[in-house]
Protein backbone atom coordinates (compact mmCIF):
# COMPACT_ATOMS: atom_id res chain seq x y z
CA UNK A 1 0.00 0.00 0.00
CA UNK A 2 1.50 3.37 -0.99
CA UNK A 3 2.12 5.98 1.69
CA UNK A 4 -0.61 8.67 1.64
CA UNK A 5 0.13 12.30 2.41
CA UNK A 6 -2.21 15.13 3.25
CA UNK A 7 -5.73 14.79 4.54
CA UNK A 8 -8.74 13.28 2.90
CA UNK A 9 -11.64 15.48 1.92
CA UNK A 10 -14.11 15.99 4.72
CA UNK A 11 -11.76 14.98 7.50
CA UNK A 12 -11.48 18.47 8.93
CA UNK A 13 -7.74 18.74 8.41
CA UNK A 14 -5.95 22.01 7.81
CA UNK A 15 -6.74 21.68 4.12
CA UNK A 16 -10.37 22.36 5.02
CA UNK A 17 -9.47 25.72 6.57
CA UNK A 18 -7.39 28.35 4.83
CA UNK A 19 -5.46 30.31 7.43
CA UNK A 20 -5.08 33.17 4.94
CA UNK A 21 -8.82 33.50 4.33
CA UNK A 22 -10.39 36.74 5.47
CA UNK A 23 -13.38 36.58 7.78
CA UNK A 24 -16.62 37.84 6.27
CA UNK A 25 -17.52 40.45 8.84
CA UNK A 26 -17.48 44.21 9.35
CA UNK A 27 -13.90 44.21 10.65
CA UNK A 28 -12.66 43.42 7.15
CA UNK A 29 -15.38 44.80 4.91
CA UNK A 30 -15.46 48.10 6.76
CA UNK A 31 -18.10 50.37 8.07
CA UNK A 32 -20.43 52.37 5.89
CA UNK A 33 -20.10 55.69 7.73
CA UNK A 34 -17.13 57.05 5.72
CA UNK A 35 -19.02 56.94 2.41
CA UNK A 36 -22.28 58.48 3.62
CA UNK A 37 -22.64 61.88 1.96
CA UNK A 38 -20.38 61.06 -0.97
CA UNK A 39 -21.71 61.73 -4.48
CA UNK A 40 -21.98 59.01 -7.13
CA UNK A 41 -19.91 59.79 -10.23
CA UNK A 42 -21.56 56.96 -12.18
CA UNK A 43 -24.48 54.57 -11.85
CA UNK A 44 -23.94 51.47 -9.71
CA UNK A 45 -26.17 48.49 -10.38
CA UNK A 46 -27.30 46.11 -7.68
CA UNK A 47 -28.18 42.87 -9.46
CA UNK A 48 -30.41 42.07 -12.41
CA UNK A 49 -30.06 45.64 -13.67
CA UNK A 50 -31.70 47.31 -10.69
CA UNK A 51 -29.94 50.56 -9.76
CA UNK A 52 -28.28 50.81 -6.39
CA UNK A 53 -27.47 54.48 -6.96
CA UNK A 54 -27.51 56.79 -9.97
CA UNK A 55 -24.92 59.33 -11.06
CA UNK A 56 -25.27 62.56 -9.08
CA UNK A 57 -27.13 61.03 -6.13
CA UNK A 58 -25.77 61.31 -2.61
CA UNK A 59 -25.00 58.12 -0.69
CA UNK A 60 -27.33 57.65 2.27
CA UNK A 61 -26.93 55.23 5.15
CA UNK A 62 -29.67 53.08 3.61
CA UNK A 63 -27.89 52.95 0.24
CA UNK A 64 -24.52 52.13 1.84
CA UNK A 65 -26.00 49.38 4.01
CA UNK A 66 -27.85 47.92 1.02
CA UNK A 67 -24.59 47.91 -0.96
CA UNK A 68 -22.83 46.16 1.91
CA UNK A 69 -25.58 43.54 2.20
CA UNK A 70 -25.46 42.90 -1.56
CA UNK A 71 -21.68 42.64 -1.64
CA UNK A 72 -21.43 45.82 -3.74
CA UNK A 73 -19.82 48.14 -1.16
CA UNK A 74 -16.45 48.28 -2.94
CA UNK A 75 -18.17 49.15 -6.23
CA UNK A 76 -20.10 51.91 -4.47
CA UNK A 77 -16.93 53.32 -2.92
CA UNK A 78 -15.14 53.26 -6.28
CA UNK A 79 -18.02 55.11 -7.96
CA UNK A 80 -18.19 57.97 -5.47
CA UNK A 81 -16.15 60.95 -4.44
CA UNK A 82 -16.29 63.32 -1.52
CA UNK A 83 -18.49 66.40 -2.05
Amino acid sequence: MPHETGTRAGTGGTAAQDSNALPNDDSVIGHVEPIIGRVAQRDVQAYFGFPLIRKGETVTRETAERAQNLGRLFELIAATEEP
